[in-house]
């Protein structure tokens, strides 16, 4: 009896549809569960944007000598830059061998989407409804701008660097394929200058910074984004060193 030959699984199963992470590991990009946290955190994000505007432009009513739109500004800035820490967090465990067999690649992936566009939104609320503070000032030019207000320029426009750099994460998304599979994950390490420009600017430039409890939060954040990404380049290093194969 002649026997077929049984081809590349590959081929038979149609192109690939996944990328392979750092470890091996395969996360099916096209896959409808990756997208549900994209497309909830998007949703989410927008509504805050939109809340922030409105109440900034006084829309809501919410107007005269007050100091909540101060409050509501640091209470949604603290919250926008924990959600980008746990975006930043997530990937890297993503592209590391931490968790493996524990953590799913594409749950991991469906947290990165939906935490990256929460923290997007609440950084827009933070900035937007500042327009509304009397004491301050901040035309809309000032919050979304770069160097365009007077007010702590440099650690501001650190904030909105960090802002702007997570907003072309969150939309590269989107396009990844018309990007390509490798421009996508090169755009990803700006993810680490957004980072690290948010913490100064929430370091230096917040009110309550010098609370204990937020200079711990603060500490433990950086701090176990140094040690993923350390751990990430060794394990990337480890692996590219492996022994060569007797007979090859």
């Amino acid at each position: 009896m002649t026997t077929q030959p049984r081809g590349d699984r590959s081929v038979r199963n149609g192109p690939p549809k996944h990328e392979p992470a750092a470890t091996g590991a395969t996360v099916d990009l096209d896959s409808r569960h990756v997208w549900w946290g994209s497309i909830y955190g998007a949703l989410i994000g927008i509504g805050l944007a939109l809340a922030g505007l409105a109440i900034g432009f006084g829309v809501t009513g919410m107007a005269g000598d007050t100091k909540s739109y101060w409050y509501l500004s640091r209470t949604a800035g603290v919250v926008a830059y924990l959600l980008l820490w746990g975006s930043v967090a997530w990937g890297l465990l993503l592209s590391s061998r931490i968790g493996k067999g524990r953590l799913k690649p594409p749950a991991l992936l469906d947290a990165h989407q939906f935490l990256s566009s929460l923290a997007v939104g609440f950084a827009l609320f933070h900035g937007l409804i500042l327009m509304g503070d009397q004491y301050l000032s901040f035309p809309l030019t000032a919050v979304l701008v770069p160097f365009a207000g007077t007010y702590k320029p440099a650690l501001v426009a650190a904030g909105q660097i960090g802002l702007w750099l997570a907003l072309l994460l969150v939309v590269s998304f989107y396009v990844r394929k018309r990007m390509g599979q490798k421009r996508w994950r090169t755009l990803h390490y700006v993810s680490f200058i957004g980072f690290w420009a948010v913490f100064l600017h929430s370091v230096f430039i917040g009110s309550e910074s010098g609370q204990p409890w937020l200079l711990v939060t603060y500490a433990a954040t950086a701090g176990s984004v140094l040690f993923l990404t350390f751990y990430r380049v060794l394990a990337a290093g480890q692996k590219g060193r492996k022994p060569a194969v007797a007979g090859q």
